[in-house]
């Protein structure tokens, strides 16, 4: 019997350091999903009071980390937002790509971005396209820095679908935009001569 408890004593003594690390590591994931999602949430601070290089780099940071998902759409659609305000707004668009799937503040940037580019009319008729099918009545904006409205949504859709040359749904979404934004009234898709003034961003 003694021979009996002493193995199984031996048996305890072994395994309790691979269940430690087991324990550690989980603990370790669970660490570097908050390292992430704290990285992230101080890029967005970064991106409301103007500083554009620091949140790059807390975004670039947090995509090197181990992340969830919703974290990873999170990082790809800040850093796409640090990159467009900063004036890179080509450098911009794989970021907003790989957010844009699941979140429509990634979607208005990618869209401002390909009208930026418009490397054919093709670039023009995807923006019109994504954000018809968003709709833009829909977009609810989630993070204050950024500074768009539905108002300015409905305007780039309005942009977009003119410069795709479909004037009838541009002036549908010009409307819309003046409905929502007094400031708005009177503007014609004409003197909205590219993304910059809707997004706030710079060449």
């Amino acid at each position: 019997m003694k021979k009996i408890k002493l193995l199984v004593l031996m048996v305890v003594l072994l395994t309790f350091p691979m269940i430690q690390n087991c324990g550690t590591a989980s603990k370790g994931g669970g660490s570097s999903y908050t390292i992430a999602q704290d990285l992230v949430n101080q890029g967005w601070d970064e991106i409301s009071i103007g500083n554009y290089k620091t949140a790059e780099t807390l975004f670039q940071q947090a995509l090197a980390e181990n992340k969830t998902e919703a974290i990873r759409i999170s990082a790809n659609n800040g850093m796409g937002w640090a990159l467009s305000k900063n004036g890179k707004i080509l450098e911009s668009i794989p970021y907003f790509e790989a957010a844009a799937i699941s979140d429509n503040e990634a979607v208005v940037g990618l869209c401002g971005a390909l009208i930026y580019r418009h490397q054919t009319t093709q670039d023009y008729v995807r923006a019109a396209e994504m954000l018809g099918n968003m709709p833009p009545e829909k977009f609810a904006q989630i993070h204050s820095g950024l500074s768009l409205s539905s108002a300015k949504v409905h305007a780039l859709a309005a942009l977009a679908y003119a410069l795709a040359g479909d004037k009838e749904k541009a002036k549908v979404y010009i409307n819309k935009a003046a409905a929502l934004d007094s400031m708005m009234v009177g503007t014609g898709v004409d003197k909205l001569d590219d993304a910059f003034f809707l997004l706030g961003w710079k060449d």
